[in-house]
């Protein structure tokens, strides 16, 4: 089943705008996923929706540029009311200013094995065979 994340973004802005913006992201508090994950098939706006999708979604958005920058800043996290809750450690703070990995294109290729002797079985390995019956 494929979704697009956006439209699942979109939805927690218009359900919870006190707490989502794409423009202007807040922190979050700690423990908000779990609230929401509660609230998947419960809430109106999340009734269709999986905890997979609500995951990946939460993930997608903590992970933006905008929402590190505004983790960097500091200040109060907020709740799904809007409501401060918790406070941005300097430790987090220091976490959203490195910059983040870039994927690889391709993983790196392993190196082709030398041919040679047949290894010797290490101690307490038993070689089996799978038989088909046909």
């Amino acid at each position: 089943m494929t979704y697009d994340v956006n439209l699942i973004l979109d939805r927690l802005c218009a359900a919870f705008p006190a707490c989502f913006s794409r423009t202007a992201p807040k922190p979050l508090k700690i423990g908000l996923g779990e609230e929401l994950l509660a609230l998947a098939g419960v809430h109106p706006a999340l009734a269709d929706l999986t905890r997979t999708q609500l995951r990946r979604g939460l993930k997608v958005y903590t992970g933006s540029p905008a929402y590190r920058k505004a983790l960097a800043k500091g200040g109060p996290r907020y709740g799904l009311d809007g409501q401060p809750a918790g406070e941005v450690t300097p430790d987090q703070q220091a976490f959203a200013r490195t910059p983040r990995p870039k994927p690889l294109a391709s993983p790196p290729a392993l190196p082709a094995p030398e041919p040679g002797p047949e290894p010797t079985p290490a101690k307490g390995y038993l070689k089996m065979t799978l038989k088909r019956r046909i």
